[in-house]
């Protein structure tokens, strides 16, 4: 066959070598940049035409030139280099304009089009070089190779781009670059095939091989950095933009502040753990975690401290857990963590004991000592549910188990616990419904002078009767109320009704109203107390307000700002609860306070607890250095009773002197001199 004689027989072996290692390289890193170049969009698919136009069309020609200076016509040879400088730049403009047209919107055609430019073009390079190749001899072409040799590339540039427009994956390029390969080589040499020479009488002299080589050499190396700087600007571009998608990557799936797992990463994890269960997969633990009190934190040291701590918890709690575990932030101050491989339950509660004891431990940031704590919901895959909407469910509500029993602590999770949470959304609805019907009602406690046993005061207490769950304490539904932010409006209506009862009462005695925490820092309280009074006509220094030591640790500025226009009003503040809460003798000095009421749970272990006496006697004594009232609350016994007065208290309250009654029984009592011991 011509094409294999031409190759055998009219080249140097060592040329071809050169050229065919110079082609396979050239033609795999162009085919990867053409693919590049195909799936890129906008001005960055100019950039990488131009890249992959100038690599490919340097190792096209580089190929073709050295295994053309490897071919032997055994007469004398020149180069015309202007001729061969247009060679390459057509190379190089006719692959780039083939990439241009491949890149079209049109999947049938855009290869079909680009690829026949691309192989037109090496055909032109070709024979174009050919032309700048004088032989001194004659010079006879067989046109039917030239045909063939067009057809080849023509066709194998089509079937490349064909392979590098599907989407099968990145081995397209090698089976890309390998036709392309072929498309460089076939043409050459079917080209060759149909060229030959006869030498002229007395130029027998053949091409300078020592000359050929040398210049093959150079052509070879300066195509080879062409095509590395092509490699390197791939390979670079490539790290750049998978390390651009890693940190993507890595911003998508952690939280910013803390950089653990995100609630995006938690829910893919969460599901695939629930996926894999019914694939016997290993049982594991969902945890649940909110810190306590932490809201005091962002609102009296600020926000970038608060974050401080929110960094320092999500260290604390990656420490807590197993190295495999993981550990993300779901919202402001709610964690959650996933214990894997978790089959007992001594692993999981053993995990919630460590991260209660560790997120319990004292931090200073900027110099400020800050205790925290947190609640920790526990429920079992697949104990405790096997998707992860009813896991998060059973975990959401042992962790309101555990806040609710003291916080600090954890809860696994019960069927039981379903029953607590029923009825609190019930006692929601419900509660809501009271407040549009208007269905509390208000009692009063009459308050007794220590000395001569008359009535001098009475506390109004909100009573209300749920009509699906009968009568609920206060204990349980105003913590509901302030929740739902609906405090504000039943303390203001209890406010305006007591004022008003009290109103009718005789002016020797005061009434006394409890203000919730939240009330405290509502800016709109000094307005109600006035606006209560001036509805009433009830005297200013006939009215008290009760507030409890808590409802000043949540904000003491807000509440003192508070607290001093009430006191301007006229109005008496008495501090409730005295001793069960945060205790601080700055709240006495610093805050307008003119009343300290003695705990009931100091109070009922009195007498017989030592212990209890001397906090009895040295509040007692506190009130009296500070010129203070003094009230004991819960008195249910004689022997108490006695205690009290023994003392020195100024007034005492509990169901031995007087219990809770409705304001009609209370006002007909008023006029009456009430004996507590009969």
């Amino acid at each position: 066959m011509r094409i294999i004689s031409c190759l055998v027989e009219d080249h140097n072996i060592a040329f071809v070598v050169m050229a065919a290692l110079m082609c396979i390289a050239g033609s795999i890193v162009s085919a990867t940049l053409f693919r590049r170049t195909l799936t890129e969009g906008g001005t960055s698919r100019v950039h990488w035409c131009f890249l992959s136009a100038v690599t490919a069309g340097a190792a096209t020609w580089a190929t073709h030139f050295i295994a053309m200076l490897g071919y032997q016509p055994n007469a004398p040879v020149t180069l015309d280099g202007v001729l061969t400088v247009v060679s390459a730049l057509i190379a190089v403009a006719g692959i780039g304009l083939g990439l241009i047209l491949a890149s079209v919107q049109l999947p049938r055609f855009a290869p079909l089009i680009g690829g026949s430019t691309i192989g037109l073009s090496i055909g032109a390079m070709h024979y174009v070089g050919m032309f700048a190749y004088r032989v001194d001899g004659i010079v006879q072409w067989d046109w039917r190779y030239v045909i063939a040799s067009l057809v080849v590339a023509m066709a194998c540039s089509i079937y490349a781009l064909r392979l590098l427009r599907d989407d099968a994956g990145h081995h397209r390029s090698w089976q890309a670059g390998a036709v392309l390969a072929l498309a460089i080589v076939g043409l050459h040499f079917a080209g060759m095939a149909g060229f030959s020479v006869s030498a002229m009488e007395g130029y027998s002299q053949g091409p300078d091989s020592e000359a050929f080589a040398a210049m093959a050499a150079a052509i070879g190396m300066v195509a080879l950095l062409i095509i590395g700087t092509g490699v390197s600007t791939y390979l670079l571009e490539r790290r750049t933009s998978t390390e651009g998608e890693s940190r993507i990557a890595h911003i998508a799936m952690h939280d910013a502040l803390t950089n653990i797992a995100n609630r995006h990463q938690f829910t893919d994890a969460l599901h695939s753990q629930c996926a894999a269960l019914g694939d016997e997969g290993a049982p594991f633990a969902l945890m649940m975690v909110d810190l306590d009190r932490f809201k005091p934190i962002n609102d009296t040291l600020g926000h970038p401290v608060g974050d401080q701590v929110l960094q320092r918890i999500a260290r604390r709690l990656r420490i807590a857990v197993r190295d495999h575990d993981m550990v993300a932030r779901i919202g402001g101050d709610e964690f959650a963590v996933i214990a894997f491989d978790a089959m007992e339950r001594g692993t999981v509660t053993a995990i919630a004991e460590r991260i209660i004891e560790i997120l319990a431990r004292p931090m200073v940031i900027n110099g400020n000592v800050i205790e925290l704590s947190g609640s920790v919901g526990v429920a079992i895959a697949p104990q405790h549910g096997a998707t992860p909407e009813a896991l998060i469910q059973h975990a959401d509500i042992a962790l309101y188990s555990a806040k609710n029993n003291g916080r600090d602590t954890y809860r696994v999770f019960e069927p039981m616990l379903m029953e607590t949470i029923k009825r609190r959304r019930s006692l929601e609805a419900a509660l809501r419904r009271a407040c549009m019907r208007d269905e509390f009602t208000i009692v009063y406690q009459p308050v007794f002078s220590s000395v001569n046993d008359e009535i001098t005061a009475a506390e109004a207490l909100l009573r209300w009767t749920c009509p699906d769950h009968g009568e609920i304490p206060p204990s349980e539904f105003i913590p509901i109320a302030e929740e739902l932010g609906l405090v504000s409006r039943i303390g203001a209506d209890v406010l305006r009704q007591a004022c008003s009862d009290a109103a009718a009462w005789p002016e020797t005695i005061d009434l006394a109203v409890n203000v919730s925490p939240v009330q405290l820092l509502d800016p709109r309280l000094p307005q109600m107390v006035a606006q209560a009074l001036a509805d009433s006509g009830l005297a200013p220094e006939r009215l008290e307000l009760e507030i409890t030591e808590t409802a000043l640790l949540n904000n003491d500025e807000a509440a003192l700002r508070t607290l001093t226009q009430i006191r301007k009003l006229g109005v008496s503040i008495s501090l409730d609860d005295f001793g069960t809460g945060y205790s601080s003798l700055s709240y006495l000095h610093r805050f307008p306070i003119s009343r300290i009421k003695i705990d009931k749970s100091f109070i009922q272990r009195v007498p017989g607890d030592s212990g209890s006496v001397s906090i009895v006697r040295a509040i007692t004594q506190l009130g009296s250095s500070l010129n203070m009232q003094i009230t004991a609350e819960g008195i249910e016994t004689e022997s108490q009773l006695a205690f009290i007065r023994e003392q020195g208290c100024d007034h005492v309250q509990g169901f031995l002197t007087g219990r809770p009654i409705a304001s009609a029984d209370f006002l007909a009592r008023t006029g009456k001199r009430v004996v507590v011991n009969a």
